[in-house]
């Protein structure tokens, strides 16, 4: 661990021995909560450093015997416990896990806790304030949240916490320039930010609101869309050509074709081409103008004349040969 940690961090109380003491100064720093030996012939010894950031705390605490902890909802924060040594069990509401040295988890905001810690086992604890969640969900994606982001949900695969723990190691505990905090606080407040949006980027309550609106495309960026077909449909472009056009992904332009056009854009270019080369072939016909069908197919787009004929066949129900003399198929 950084030596620059251990500089920084403000005892709270060391060594206690009385478990209501210990409850209380604990309580000060996050909220009142109860606090009771499993077994009335163990000898507490707890311990406690902390120290504020920003919207963010670090602590490291110490209980040398089981103890069982019981709290209602945080209600304004989270807490990430990151075991350095020993284990803990946590639930939260109908939700269970077990917290151990490299399987850290986070405490949900508006859930009820109950937690049983072994002996030996030490903590370090990263309290995020709601607010700064709320604002970061805000801010970066666009989603109001009405109720509290949730990390435990049932019913749905729990967050792993183990790339977060990596990132809260460098970021914080092990940041070279943590000693010299009070003259950094607009570097760490970007770092909260920073540690508040990787942990949306996981699982949790609102993540099917953040990949509606990551992946959410307006209906004016289709007609740009559709408007980069009509002058190019000659050429050969692709989807990622015609997304890098209207400076969104892939993805992105597949999700909005599908949900204003109930097509892709492969299938709504492909249609574009053929609408096109009827038009050529009708207008050849009329005009009497001697151009070859594969000519016709190439300078729309089809620069395989098999496949031209299968999808022309496909789409109006008759080949290219057949609008050119103006009969129909005998299909």
């Amino acid at each position: 661990m950084n030596r620059n940690f251990n500089l920084i961090m403000n005892t709270v109380f060391k060594n206690s021995i009385d478990p209501d003491e210990a409850c209380s100064l604990v309580g000060s720093v996050y909220q009142p909560h109860k606090l009771n030996l499993c077994r009335a012939s163990d000898q507490l010894s707890a311990s406690m450093e902390h120290y504020p950031v920003s919207e963010t705390s670090i602590s490291r605490l110490t209980y040398n015997a089981n103890i069982h902890i019981q709290s209602e909802p945080f209600r304004n924060f989270y807490l990430i416990m990151l075991p350095v040594s020993g284990h803990f069990n946590i639930r939260q509401n109908n939700i269970e896990k077990t917290a151990t040295v490299g399987s850290p988890v986070i405490l949900d905001t508006d859930k009820n806790i109950d937690m049983q810690w072994s002996n030996n086992c030490e903590n370090i604890i990263f309290k995020l304030d709601k607010s700064l969640i709320d604002r970061t969900l805000l801010e970066s994606y666009g989603v109001e949240s009405k109720l509290a982001v949730a990390f435990n949900c049932p019913n749905r695969e729990q967050g792993n916490f183990d790339k977060f723990s990596i990132m809260l190691n460098n970021f914080i505990i092990n940041n070279p320039y943590l000693s010299d905090l009070p003259n950094n606080s607009e570097m760490f407040k970007n770092i909260e930010r920073v540690l508040a949006l990787s942990l949306l980027s996981g699982n949790h309550s609102h993540a099917e609101d953040i990949e509606k609106i990551r992946y959410r495309v307006l209906p004016k960026v289709i007609v740009k869309a559709k408007e980069f077909m009509e002058e190019n449909y000659s050429k050969k472009i692709t989807v990622q050509d015609i997304a890098n056009h209207v400076c969104i992904s892939a993805r992105s332009l597949q999700k909005g074709f599908e949900q204003y056009e109930c097509t892709t854009p492969t299938l709504y270019l492909r249609r574009l081409r053929l609408r096109r080369a009827r038009e050529f072939l009708v207008f050849s016909r009329r005009e009497n103008i001697g151009i070859k069908i594969s000519e016709i197919a190439m300078r729309c787009g089809f620069y395989h004349f098999g496949n031209f004929s299968k999808c022309y066949l496909e789409e109006f129900g008759e080949t290219p040969s057949a609008t050119r003399s103006g009969r129909k198929s005998a299909l």
